[in-house]
């Protein structure tokens, strides 16, 4: 008989690849996930999707450059969330309490059912404290990332088990530390539900027509998609059919839209400052020439492995990316095409690189083809099931 599941995060489901992930693994082995997450536009306070009992609170997502507004939408989340998870576990007992960050004190959402018997998982997507210095501009000094260090530390230790997402954040998490023994890495692999299988390593000629570089997902400053406009520009003179796509949102969203104008590149470049849905992503972006990881070198981005390169990988999409830590752990200079963070010729020039040569184009493809066949999300949710039973 299956495991009886409760999981929390401060999103929307259908938008965030991670937690619908692991909520629909569980549900195809036969467990009962009940998902309580964000409001979203359109969608109903209680569906099933995909077997996963979702229920949305009342709360939609804060993004914007005000600390105290995140801790209050974070409280008020928590604070609904609390609630209904407790007197869900109080009918009738949940046998694990799964909660995704951020924050990291989310975790304390499920201590109740914790201290009643029920395994509380913590998969932390970010670092926190690294996040906040970049999305802020704070030194790893300040008080408020001194604070955030505390209470990751903290949801850490209340926690039975702990999911990281790639092997420099474990890193991380151990040296300011975690026990080891209680992390587990699970990547942000493609769900083959939704992308299908991975390119085949015969399959190496890519699409035909005009060059198509494509974006997709947060749109932050540090990501830096107007570094990524402005080395477009750069590439335009010399591939005019070009035309960048750039899918989804953030808080510079407006910035962005205001260098696509300035730059009068609005017939090459298309972005609406929208959200999308996961299901959405193969068929957006499968017929791209180049993805483009625009990525500035931060606190933040140095752990990030990007779930979009994951995917381009994938899906066979030859790619560019900064030379930032935690890309350069998993892919080498055959595997995508780098460039040094923050250089928009550097940018540029791989761009260009790319486009200009068939072989190379190929040479990519294959490559993402052997990483895609080593790192599959069918091998990999064996060690979430793994940190879920506590085996």
């Amino acid at each position: 008989m299956g495991k009886r599941i409760a999981m929390v995060a401060y999103t929307h489901y259908t938008t965030d690849a991670r937690p619908r992930r692991a909520a629909e693994a569980l549900t195809d082995r036969g467990d009962q996930v009940d998902f309580f997450a964000l409001s979203e536009a359109g969608r109903p306070p209680t569906e099933s999707i995909h077997g996963v009992n979702l229920t949305r609170l009342d709360l939609p997502r804060y993004r914007g450059a005000d600390v105290l507004q995140y801790l209050r939408s974070y409280l008020g989340f928590f604070g609904r969330a609390f609630l209904r998870l407790t007197a869900a576990h109080l009918r009738e007992r949940y046998d694990v309490v799964y909660v995704h960050t951020m924050p990291d004190a989310m975790a304390f959402v499920g201590l109740p059912a914790r201290l009643s018997g029920a395994r509380l998982i913590l998969d932390v997507h970010d670092t926190m404290p690294e996040l906040y210095e970049s999305k802020f501009g704070l030194k790893g000094t300040h008080p408020l990332i001194r604070a955030l260090k505390v209470q990751e530390q903290l949801s850490c230790r209340a926690a039975d088990h702990v999911i990281c997402v790639n092997g420099p954040h474990q890193a991380l998490l151990i040296d300011r530390g975690v026990d080891p023994a209680k992390l587990t890495v699970v990547m942000n692999l493609p769900d083959p539900r939704i992308f299908g299988g991975p390119v085949a390593a015969s399959d190496a000629e890519g699409p035909e027509g005009p060059p198509r570089l494509v974006y997709h997902g947060t749109v932050a400053r540090r990501l830096g998609l107007d570094l990524a406009v402005l080395a477009f520009a750069e590439v335009l003179p010399e591939f005019p059919q070009a035309r960048f796509d750039i899918y989804g949102s953030g808080d510079a969203g407006l910035q962005l839209t205001k260098v696509i104008a300035e730059l009068g590149l609005q017939a090459s470049v298309t972005y609406s400052n929208k959200h999308f849905e996961v299901d959405a992503i193969p068929e957006m972006v499968r017929s791209a020439t180049v993805g483009v990881i625009p990525n500035r070198d931060d606190p933040a981005t140095r752990y990030m492995l990007p779930v979009k390169l994951l995917e381009y990988v994938y899906l066979g999409i030859p790619t560019v990316a900064p030379r930032l830590m935690t890309i350069q752990h998993y892919f080498d200079e055959e595997s995508v095409a780098y460039y040094n963070p923050g250089d928009v010729q550097g940018m540029a020039a791989a761009i260009k690189e790319v486009l200009g040569s068939k072989e190379r184009r190929s040479a990519l493809r294959l490559a993402a083809a052997a990483f895609a066949r080593a790192h599959s999300w069918d091998r990999v949710k064996d060690e979430l099931y793994a940190a879920v039973d506590g085996d």
